[in-house]
């Protein structure tokens, strides 16, 4: 039998077991009520198991809309954990690509509720997840026993049972007008404390979005089907959405959200950023790269490369380098450095990098774990990618996403790595080929198209519903006004200072009111500029010769 079986079968001999143990202890314990009057500890643990299994809130009958504030800054709640540098990373981005497109108007906030707030063993998920990314087998066994869905059902009512309460508290404090998940297991709990907080309160739900930051294959925990958007990267997980039942309108695929630094191309010449950077102008240059934590078989892989890289050097009589970023491990950076390399071979050993872009941009070659960030980085600068490790389930839909698209290859054998990227590096025309593919698979717009969608559709209002907002604030200031004068009561600015907001408010609403004539205009010319191209084609395509036209 496979390890996600016998995990299950533990869980369900485990779980068959309490259930029995908790009938006898809550006969002993009504009992014991009973006789000394304890019913109110009882009524605690009984509403506790009730609460366990059946979630009544998630109810939403009787829901009340309530008028949203126009003129309010709004506020936003991106929910991580971080389990490796990635989620984070883009929590960071989707706020970065928010500010910059409604600079001041928003206020965002990343928060790591499992670790910051949760009970043990919630608060520890950091610590455990870094073991098991050095332990792969551990990770393995985890990843296809929380996908079962018997194990996820009752992982999922555990966690919601000890840590309802604590989420809860964060929204309550944060009051957010909106929640961005970057992580598979900020669903399902989140999502019940929101239409719990809406049906106490009376009101709509606040409004919860998904962005998937796994690039080939994601957890089944990722999706959510009463989730209001879900932004996925690819095809593949598209398709997962679907199957998990996600509606189809609620998806959009842009891609992976990127760090500010990969949204655009980079136009600066080649040979003068290796010149910056240290590097020889005219020497191949591959990048191996071990991830933010440092995770993958750095130095094996850098040693087998680098005598690859010295045969290059001396059939040619050139000089070829190798750049190597350990992340976090020092350790391994500093065994790296006490090294004695090849002669022809410059060596570069780097730790944590905050220019990341610069270094994808002056290699030919990178080599990395097959971590969906750093994959979709590098397609932005259209690198190869030569994949050296990968966390079993979690990361094997990356491999085949590179594999498949044709840019890259897959290897964990040191020695077959270093011959791959020698292959690429003496045929000019196939890394030209690879290079190509990459570009083809990279999109660098993905973060700002992605917080322009969320902008519109929740944050930022359109300049017809601002100019109303606007128009019932006048009124309600003049009312307001008419009111202290007949009343004989002083207002609180003078005479000057009402008169002058009063200006600025009509000016704005002027403003305002121009900029969604100007709106309106140009959405009837687009609508008029499709009918006439839909209508040239139709009659195109029907015409006698319309063989020869095309």
């Amino acid at each position: 039998p496979s390890p996600a079986l016998c995990a299950t079968a533990a869980t369900a001999a485990w779980f068959l077991a309490a259930s029995k143990h908790r009938q006898r202890r809550q006969l002993r314990c009504g009992q014991q009520a009973a006789e000394d009057g304890l019913a109110e500890e009882w009524e605690e643990q009984r509403v506790f198991w009730q609460n366990l299994w059946s979630q009544p809130e998630d109810s939403q009958d009787g829901q009340e809309d309530t008028p949203v504030d126009l003129l309010t800054r709004k506020r936003v709640m991106i929910l991580i954990s971080d389990t490796g540098g990635g989620h984070r990373a883009s929590a960071k981005a989707l706020a970065d690509a928010i500010e910059e497109l409604y600079p001041g108007q928003i206020e965002t906030a990343i928060r790591d509720v499992w670790t910051e707030d949760c009970p043990w063993p919630f608060n520890n998920v950091v610590k455990q997840y870094m073991w098991m990314a050095k332990h792969t087998w551990s990770w393995r066994m985890f990843w296809y026993w929380s996908k079962f869905p018997i194990s996820r059902w009752f992982m999922q009512r555990m966690a919601n049972a000890r840590c309802r309460k604590v989420f809860r508290q964060a929204m309550e404090a944060d009051s957010p007008d909106l929640v961005i998940s970057v992580h598979p297991g900020t669903q399902h709990i989140t999502l019940k404390v929101l239409k719990a907080m809406a049906r106490q309160k009376r009101q709509s739900r606040i409004p919860f979005v998904t962005v998937v930051t796994d690039l080939g294959s994601a957890h089944p925990m990722w999706f959510h089907p009463e989730a209001d958007r879900v932004f996925v990267p690819s095809r593949q997980v598209r398709d997962l959405a679907l199957r998990c039942g996600v509606r189809e309108s609620a998806i959009e695929m842009y891609g992976l959200p990127l760090r500010r630094a990969f949204w655009k191309p980079e136009r600066r010449p080649l040979e003068a950023m290796r010149q910056q950077l240290g590097l020889e102008p005219e020497a191949c240059t591959v990048l191996v790269v071990g991830g933010g934590d440092g995770v993958g078989r750095i130095l094996q892989v850098a040693q087998a490369i680098s005598f690859e890289l010295a045969e290059i050097a001396k059939k040619d009589n050139s000089i070829t380098q190798l750049v190597v970023i350990c992340g976090k491990n020092e350790k391994v950076k500093q065994q790296l450095s006490d090294q004695r390399w090849p002669p022809g071979l410059q060596t570069h050993f780097l730790g944590f990098v905050p220019n990341m872009d610069e270094w994808m941009a002056v290699s030919d070659i990178i080599v990395t774990k097959a971590g969906p960030g750093t994959i979709a980085e590098a397609c932005t600068r259209h690198l190869p990618v030569m994949l050296s490790s990968y966390l079993p389930g979690q990361e094997a839909g990356n491999v085949s996403f590179v594999v498949d698209g044709g840019f890259g290859e897959y290897s964990n054998d040191p020695q077959v790595i270093a011959k791959t990227i020698a292959g690429w590096l003496r045929d000019p025309q196939e890394l030209e080929r690879r290079s190509k593919l990459s570009k083809a698979h990279g999109r660098g717009k993905a973060t700002l198209q992605i917080a322009k969608v969320i902008g519109q559709r929740w944050l930022v209002a359109e300049a017809g519903e601002l100019a109303s907002a606007l128009v019932k604030a006048m009124k309600e200031s003049a009312a307001k006004a008419a009111r202290g004068a007949e009343e004989g009561c002083a207002v609180d600015l003078d005479g000057q200072e009402e008169a002058d907001c009063r200006a600025d408010l009509q000016a704005a609403l002027n403003t305002l009111t121009e900029a969604q004539r100007s709106l309106d205009e140009a959405t009837a010319a687009l609508s008029d500029a499709k009918i006439k191209v839909r209508d040239t084609l139709a009659n195109t395509m029907t015409s006698p010769d319309a063989g020869t036209a095309t």
